[in-house]
């Protein structure tokens, strides 16, 4: 490199260490603060009743203090995040400062990243305060100079060694912990992940290369590892899977290593392993994701498509493929001015925003659909009610003004939450039941609003302000959330939009089954 080069080089070499110590003190003074805030955080409660009264709770483990259960709320709206995820930090910071006093000290002295030791406090968790903070005093050395993965490797041993019985007990709770979730909607697509007994995982492993081979002629255009996410659909529809492994010639499964861990009979419960079903042919395989189910929308969809073997290998028919699909009602939300164009976004409930070009490739591929499409309710015209309880009409008019629950940063669906009146409801008055004056609050939230903790406000229909009893103010819409100057500001809200944010829209009702 030449001197130029050198010198810019340089430069900005030591802008981003100075940064990255900016970094790791604004980390460590986060920390203190929630420190701070869990020891002083105190709620008026005079003339409450008891059922309002605040509460403390211990988010932290054992050895750490008790804290106001509203304090998540204050530290959602001033980080931006999520009460849990508030939660979340709160604990983490208690833990640290509290069970492992030597390794907050440190972090403090910008000795070791904030991260890494948030991290090292989580992993001993279960152990006892005591044991605890000798861990991490003893990993504190060892960790310097060491990668993330090798630093963690150490710790682990540390805390195996520590407490023995405690390791086992823990092992024998994973297996507890068993089980399968689908999450995190974006752009058309969710994950899906679990825990599962090794043996099992491997099995699965193996299924999917399996039938992501078996459905390539239905796929050509995919790749290998795009055809093992859509073999996961087809593991979900037995009489499908079933009759691929019957078409195909099928190999013998390589089973010794699950026979040796554990003597039982290999395969789905109640049914012969997959590598001992008959081998001999089968008629053409018609696949349903090539369009070989009859018409999606009358009653010969619960016929075997064309090409679909009628009977097992004993001879006996097999059962109709719709009786034993599974059945799921998903309403997807379109914008009025889009329907039948082909463009634009549709909402599918509980997934996630995809555009209509992605959703009409998604029926496509969907055996046996039905879509029924019906117009829903015009938010800016819905007729307000007189009774303190809300129908179920308008109950659902209040969900779709606010999917997610209308608190500053909450990210949490509004299915399920109670509907709360923002002006207090008062026996004799009409019309107070309406659009403008309901909003979906989980209890917490409901009960620092009705308590004065929080104060709310909805100056148009569709946006609340929120005031958090630090003196903090929340604009919370459709589109999210805003954070605004304190009280005692000049600063003057902007109306919000209604008919721009929600329109005329149209929900179109599609069932597997």
């Amino acid at each position: 490199m030449d001197d130029i080069a050198v010198g810019r080089g340089r430069a900005a070499g030591d802008r981003l260490l100075a940064g990255d110590q900016l970094r790791r003190r604004g980390e460590a003074e986060v920390i203190e603060a929630l420190v701070e805030l869990a020891a002083s955080y105190r709620l008026d409660e005079d003339e409450l009743t008891e059922a309002l009264v605040e509460r403390r709770i211990r988010p932290g483990g054992v050895g750490t203090p008790t804290v106001s259960e509203f304090l998540s709320l204050e530290i959602a709206g001033l980080l931006g995040c999520t009460s849990t995820a508030a939660a979340g930090r709160l604990a983490d910071a208690l833990n640290l400062r509290y069970r492992h006093p030597r390794l907050y000290e440190a972090v403090q002295r910008l000795e070791i990243d904030a991260a890494r030791a948030l991290k090292a406090a989580s992993r001993c968790c279960d152990l006892h305060p005591v044991i605890s903070d000798a861990v991490t005093a003893a990993w504190l050395a060892q960790q310097k100079g060491r990668g993330w993965t090798a630093a963690f490797n150490a710790l682990d041993r540390l805390i195996v060694e520590a407490d023995t019985e405690l390791a086992a007990e823990k092992e024998r709770k994973a297996r507890e912990d068993r089980g399968v979730w689908t999450w995190g909607a974006f752009e058309g697509a969710m994950n899906i992940t679990g825990k599962l007994d090794v043996i099992d995982a491997r099995l699965v492993d193996d299924r999917l290369s399996l039938f992501a081979d078996l459905i390539e002629p239905a796929f050509p255009g995919l790749t290998h590892a795009q055809r093992r996410a859509k073999a996961m659909g087809v593991l979900t529809d037995p009489y499908y899977a079933v009759a691929l492994l019957e078409a195909s010639a099928q190999p013998a499964l390589e089973v010794e290593e699950r026979r040796q861990v554990e003597d039982r009979p290999v395969g789905l419960v109640g049914l012969t392993a997959p590598g001992a079903l008959p081998q001999h042919p089968l008629p053409e395989l018609v696949s349903p994701f090539a369009g070989g189910h009859p018409d999606r929308v009358t009653d010969s969809a619960t016929a075997p498509p064309p090409g679909l073997p009628t009977c097992g290998s004993d001879g006996r028919a097999l059962p109709s493929p719709a009786r034993h699909r599974p059945t799921l009602q998903v309403a997807v939300h379109i914008h009025s001015d889009a329907v039948g164009a082909g463009t634009g976004v549709a909402r599918v409930e509980r997934a996630g925003v995809i555009t209509q070009a992605l959703l009409r490739e998604l029926i496509s591929e969907i055996p046996g659909l039905k879509v029924r499409v019906q117009p829903v309710i015009d938010l800016p015209q819905f007729a307000p009610a007189d009774g303190y309880v809300p129908t179920a009409v308008m109950r659902r008019a209040a969900l779709l003004a606010f999917p997610h629950e209308p608190f500053p940063f909450s990210d949490r669906s509004s299915e399920g939450l109670d509907l709360d009146h923002t002006v207090a409801y008062q026996p004799g008055r009409r019309a107070q039941t309406r659009i403008g004056n309901l909003a979906p609050l989980a209890r917490r939230v409901h009960r620092a609003k009705t308590a004065g903790f929080w104060v709310l406000a909805q100056p148009t229909p569709g946006q609340l302000v929120w005031t958090s009893p630090l003196g903090y103010r929340y604009d919370v819409t459709s589109f999210g959330s805003r954070k605004l100057v304190a009280v005692g500001s000049d600063e003057a809200l902007e109306p919000h939009n209604w008919g721009a944010t929600f329109g005329c829209a149209w929900t179109a009702t599609a069932s597997s089954g």
